[in-house]
């Protein structure tokens, strides 16, 4: 692979240029009149990226699989990519500017790479692939996205400029990365094997980026691969094509990339685990191993062994277990960046004996000015990018004791002697890892986003008040009556809307939608979805 001598440049050169720009608008430095395509569209794919290559770089955008440009004889990928506060750090924002502000910024989304080749005898090797030659050194160009919903290709022209990196992956990343690359490689040299017949054989490969979604740690193959209709130049009949997916970098590991550059200081205080893992079949293999040495052992076992300081009657004794199964030093397992990079979230689980009381779980707080676009497509929201990006590693415990609530005859000194005491029986069970699959995110995901945002832009969406048996609004103990608004609830939906905050006064009532206040709103999954989905699958 060779670029022409027009792409060649050294770094002082490179550092001169992007030094120039740092602070300016996309449209400020505009010279190629990227964004006067706009005047006859509202959507151009790639516009900052067109602007930075076009413009600040000169050369001309092309589709090839070969890297844009080569720094000192050292052939590099450049991606242009949006930044943005998250909207929970907000306040921690105001009034700073500089290394202090952009210390909070964050990745707006993934990086997308190169497509997928679908011809795998030429693809046989990570270290040659197109992915790896257009991944291994990445110059990436950072803008602020500043706003929180999809806007036109002509308002990019006011996002500024932030700042720029060499980007070279890790030992242990690039372990990670070929063993992606591999799972698709291997399945579709098993798909051509099988299949030689070419219509046959692109049936058989519709939906496989969801059916190999689950075992990615950092990529993810966007968009999916399916069939899609257009003209047939000779006849004009309609005839079948596919659409190809592209290897993209996920969004929360290029938020792990992203934040590690602008916070300089984060090397000091992040916790990696001793023993990492390259694949989630490694990643298991470890839970199995952890499962083995401690399954069946209860509460007070565990504390002795595992040499827990922290009293059993701590809620979240059965968390801190895990973290020193794992010899994890720190408070959360979701501050281990082995597992935020690759979007895995860890619940701990506690049942009865029969498989039930799972409570509902918290997930994501809800952007409402991304709702409020009519024109965002599902597939397009970062709802569906969180839906399909994370996965959950479920430590589980049993609660054998009996746990039940107070007693009428029991006072409520002896009942809560009775919860530290029964407590103490609470066993470990396993792991379990569970990811939503495609069939529940079109439906059951899709069924939120869509009925919530009729509500919302229908002008339908109402507080609902709770009334007592005499039909008199109720009061909470801040004085505040209680209530909620009409969005999707537990009783009907798998994912439902539920305030985020454990303070009911009116003060908490933070976000204003269609002018109700309410508290943030997150995303809540079932607890007895959860339970259902856990009894399905086995222990790792």
């Amino acid at each position: 692979m060779a670029v022409s001598d027009d792409r060649k440049y050294t770094k002082a050169f490179v550092h001169a240029l992007l030094e120039g720009v740092k602070g300016k608008t996309l449209g400020e430095v505009d010279s190629s009149h990227q964004f006067a395509r706009t005047e006859k569209s509202e959507k151009i794919t790639g516009i900052a990226g067109d602007v930075i290559e076009q413009s600040v770089f000169g050369y001309e955008r092309d589709s090839k699989q070969e890297c844009d440009i080569e720094i000192d004889g050292v052939l590099t990928e450049l991606k242009t990519t949006g930044v943005r506060i998250p909207k929970s750090d907000l306040p921690k924002v105001e009034g700073k500017v500089g290394d202090a502000y952009n210390v909070y910024l964050g990745a707006k989304e993934g990086i997308s790479i190169t497509g997928v080749t679908f011809e795998p005898t030429i693809q046989t090797d990570f270290k040659t692939s197109h992915f790896w030659e257009k991944s291994e050194h990445l110059l990436i160009v950072f803008y602020e996205y500043k706003s929180y919903e999809a806007v036109p290709a002509s308002d990019y022209a006011d996002f500024k400029i932030v700042d720029y990196c060499y980007n070279t992956f890790s030992e242990e990343e690039r372990a990670k990365l070929c063993n992606d690359w591999e799972i698709v490689r291997d399945y579709l040299q098993g798909i051509y094997s099988q299949y030689k017949d070419v219509n046959e054989r692109n049936e058989q490969l519709i939906g496989f980026t969801h059916k190999l979604r689950p075992n990615l740690l950092l990529i993810e193959l966007v968009p999916a691969y399916k069939k899609r209709q257009k003209k047939d130049n000779s006849d004009k009949k309609l005839a079948d094509s596919y659409q190809k997916p592209r290897y993209r970098l996920k969004q929360t590991f290029v938020d792990y990339i992203v934040r590690g550059h602008f916070d300089k200081s984060r090397a000091n205080t992040e916790i990696s685990l001793k023993e990492s893992f390259s694949s989630f079949t490694q990643l298991d293999a470890r839970c199995h191993a952890i499962s083995a040495k401690y399954k069946g052992k209860n509460f007070s076992q565990l504390k002795e062994e595992l040499g827990i300081e922290a009293e059993i009657s701590n809620k979240n004794f059965g968390s801190l277990c895990v973290l020193k199964m794992f010899d994890a030093e720190c408070k959360r397992l979701n501050q281990i960046s082995d597992f935020s990079k690759a979007g895995i979230i860890a619940k701990t689980i506690t049942i009865t004996p029969s498989g039930g009381r799972t409570e509902d779980m918290k997930l994501k707080h809800i952007d409402f000015e991304e709702w409020a676009d009519k024109d965002l497509e599902f597939q397009d929201s970062d709802v569906y990018t969180y839906f399909c990006e994370h996965s959950f590693l479920c430590p589980i415990f049993c609660e054998r004791g009996d746990m039940g609530k107070r007693k009428s005859n029991e006072s409520e000194a002896n009942y809560k002697k009775r919860l530290v005491e029964e407590s103490q029986k609470t066993t470990f069970e396993g792991f379990k890892r569970f990811a939503f699959d495609e069939d529940f995110i079109e439906n059951e995901v899709r069924r939120t986003w869509d009925d919530s945002r009729s509500l919302i832009h229908q002008k339908t969406l109402k507080w609902e008040y709770l009334y007592d048996r005499e039909g008199n609004k109720r009061e909470n103990k801040s004085g505040s009556y209680m209530g909620s608004p009409n969005f999707p609830k537990s009783a009907d939906y798998k994912v439902f809307f539920r305030g985020g905050a454990d303070d009911s006064r009116d003060e908490a009532k933070t976000e204003e939608v269609n002018g109700i206040k309410m508290l943030p709103q997150f995303f809540w999954l079932k607890g007895t979805y959860i339970v259902d989905k856990l009894k399905e699958i086995d222990f790792l």
